[in-house]
């Protein structure tokens, strides 16, 4: 990730907050604001000008949801800042909120081969072939500033695998769509290892739930792993708002990517807090290495049939939206109906029109709403069937 700072630890008692929040959507600034206070971290993340996330969290951790599109500061005492990133790379933070990771939780690992750009300033064949002329090993990942639309992934310079709403192209022709005026396209350079894994996420599968207190109930967990020479992503959430994603292949650790609060970043060793509650998942994956390469035929939209396709596709189905409505009002009671509408309209969304990614944020917004930790439990149990 490349961070350019903006504002750096502004006094709340001596800005325009409004004025500061106005100047980031007037220049149509992508990143993230950071607030902070002496109990608590604010994270408000921009698109283009257009606030898509937000996220508080304690001094203990904790995270809960905030009303991002209308934000104000709590009290006065304390400080702002903004970092600026790309727009493809502010987008992978509001990725990390998703129960399953995919591909897409991944995008902003490695190094820049091109930084992200607008799609009709490149040629997407032309980079690819530059891509096979350095025997690059990465991804490209194309999206505009609401969601990502596809992964092409590489090694040594082939296209390997697609990845994209619907799903994996695998030994087969791949057809990508762009939008030159508003899609960015973007090229990471990886290991190898990485690039291959992560093509082969159409494969995995659930095998274990744990929680670990410590640092010694992780490498516990960890050697299990190698022990039973498993090939699998260990996708754990951490105290501090942390993300850890480790994938090994045969029981053998290949790489481990750390997600923070502002960063993704490969490290050797993770801090665990004692006595910190720790939850993780363990996804079995099959490896296929040799797979073939994937010829890809990129094409620009120019038809309202083309858009309303990856619509289509994107979107939660509404009858899956308003099962979730009724959950929500079955455990919280009457005021549901109030609160759900409040909701909606507080983080801009449309029950005819809520993404993947909106869906899974908006189900963790709607169990912060319910006061009764039964009826709170009753409601994860009911959504957990409704995702089946």
């Amino acid at each position: 990730m490349q961070k350019i700072e903006l504002y750096r630890d502004l006094n709340l008692e001596s800005i325009n907050v409004e004025g500061v929040f106005g100047e980031i959507q007037s220049r149509k600034e992508s990143g993230y604001f950071k607030i902070v206070y002496w109990d608590q971290e604010d994270y408000i993340f921009y698109a283009e000008g257009v606030p898509i996330f937000g996220v508080s969290y304690d001094r203990q951790g904790y995270k809960r949801p905030i009303n991002y599109a209308s934000y104000k500061p709590k009290s006065r005492s304390g400080t702002l800042s903004f970092i600026k990133l790309s727009t493809l790379e502010t987008l992978v933070f509001k990725y990390k909120e998703l129960q399953i990771p995919t591909p897409y939780n991944f995008v902003s690992y490695g190094t820049q081969f091109l930084a992200p750009v607008k799609a009709i300033m490149v040629e997407p064949k032309t980079v690819l072939e530059q891509a096979k002329s350095s025997y690059l090993s990465g991804y490209m990942i194309i999206g505009d500033n609401k969601a990502y639309k596809s992964m092409l992934f590489l090694q040594s310079g082939e296209v390997i695998a697609v990845y994209d709403s619907r799903g994996f192209t695998i030994g087969d022709d791949a057809k990508v769509l762009l939008n030159p005026e508003e899609d960015y396209v973007g090229l990471y350079s990886t290991e190898p290892e990485a690039s291959l894994l992560i093509s082969c996420m159409d494969t995995i599968q659930l095998y274990e739930e744990k929680s670990f207190r410590d640092k010694v109930e992780f490498e516990k967990i960890e050697k299990d792993i190698v022990s039973k020479k498993i090939s699998c992503l260990l996708d754990a959430n951490l105290s501090k708002g942390d993300r850890l994603y480790q994938f090994f292949y045969s029981g053998v650790p290949i790489v481990r990517i750390l997600h923070t609060k502002e960063e993704m970043l490969t490290v050797d060793k993770v801090d665990i807090d004692p006595n910190a509650e720790n939850t993780l998942r363990i996804f079995s994956m099959d490896v296929i290495q040799g797979t073939g390469r994937v010829r890809v035929e990129f094409s620009y939209e120019d038809a309202d049939v083309n858009t309303s396709v990856i619509k289509e596709l994107s979107f939660v189905p509404t009858e899956t939206i308003r099962k979730l409505k009724e959950v929500f009002v079955e455990e919280i009671g009457p005021i549901g109906n109030l609160l759900w509408n409040k909701i909606l309209q507080n983080n801009r969304l449309k029950e005819s029109e809520i993404t993947k990614i909106d869906f899974e944020m908006l189900i963790n917004t709607l169990k912060s709403e319910i006061p009764d930790e039964k009826h709170r439990s009753i409601f994860i149990e009911k959504v957990r069937r409704l995702r089946l």
